[in-house]
């Protein structure tokens, strides 16, 4: 292998800026909400460190991108395009190789891992060591050895790095974790989750054939009704209790009815067969929800 087969030309860096999947970069915002929810004055915030940690933030959400257009290839020639599906085909379109987004991914890794020792020598140890652990557990996802979405973990993954990880991370640098970011992460966690297994459902099959072990894939579509239906319940239920600890209670609580509609209207598409004639009806009633999910979180936080 020649050192190019590995570091894009100037022809392919159009392939490079489809494969970031700009609309997919939520990872910045729940930094941001987890900073919000910290409580810090304003006047108070350590810019710098914020800066920092969104620009973490933002490369570890590229390499995510590159690894698992590059690792699910065979899944995504098998699966239809999609906003939401298919991974972003720019290998599919011929725009860029996956060795290429892996070169530049790893690059990218070298970055953050700087970065977090940087953060380490300075005395910031938790922030480097969540930072090493959101880059540890974004690659793992579709990453080599580790590829845990092919292990059952697909979920778990996205909701542990988005849901959980990222929040936190916000919230140290800009002040502290107090009980509001952890109730904030639960929430997160598991609508996550949720979001996660619907954008899944629609490449149940693709994924099938090519071993990656979603929910969805692991329990076909007549047990994905009741998968859907049950975390929608969960998503309800951590909300309510989760409540009292957030800003604004009661918007908490709609908006964990909200969650719950998504799951059980997801649940509803499969069993009436609506899921098999528009492939992406479980995708926009699940993403629905979780959007306004974080839009509430986002203004609670705002507005302490």
């Amino acid at each position: 292998m020649r050192l190019h087969d590995y570091w894009p030309s100037s022809s392919t860096y159009r392939g490079l800026i489809v494969a970031i999947r700009p609309a997919y970069l939520g990872g910045v915002l729940f930094f941001v909400l987890g900073a919000a929810l910290a409580g810090t004055p304003r006047g108070a915030l350590d810019l710098r460190a914020l800066s920092i940690g969104m620009v973490v933030m933002l490369l570890v959400h590229v390499i995510t991108h590159y690894v698992n257009d590059a690792e699910d290839v065979a899944t995504d020639e098998r699966s239809q395009p999609s906003p939401l599906t298919g991974g972003s085909r720019a290998i599919q379109r011929g725009l860029v190789t996956p060795a290429q987004l892996l070169g530049v991914s790893a690059v990218l890794a070298v970055v953050v891992v700087l970065i977090a020792a940087a953060e380490i020598a300075t005395g910031d140890h938790l922030a480097g060591a969540l930072y090493l652990a959101i880059l540890f557990f974004g690659y793992a996802y579709s990453g080599r050895p580790f590829m845990l979405g092919r292990r059952g973990m697909s979920e778990v993954d996205a909701g542990l790095v988005m849901g959980v990880l990222v929040p936190l991370a916000g919230a140290h640098v800009a002040g502290g974790i107090n009980r509001a970011v952890w109730a904030a992460a639960g929430v997160l966690f598991v609508d996550t989750m949720l979001a996660r297994m619907g954008t899944a459902f629609p490449d149940l099959e693709a994924d099938r054939e090519t071993g990656k072990r979603t929910i969805p894939a692991m329990v076909g579509p007549r047990r994905s009704v009741i998968a859907f239906a049950l975390l929608g319940l969960v998503v309800a239920a951590v909300g309510f209790a989760l409540a009292p600890l957030l800003p604004e209670p009661d918007w908490q609580r709609a908006r964990a009815v909200v969650g719950a509609a998504g799951g059980l209207l997801a649940a509803w598409a499969i069993a009436s067969g609506a899921a098999a004639r528009w492939r992406m009806l479980v995708p926009l009633v699940v993403m629905g929800p979780f959007g306004l999910s974080a839009a509430v979180l986002f203004t609670a936080a705002l507005a302490r």
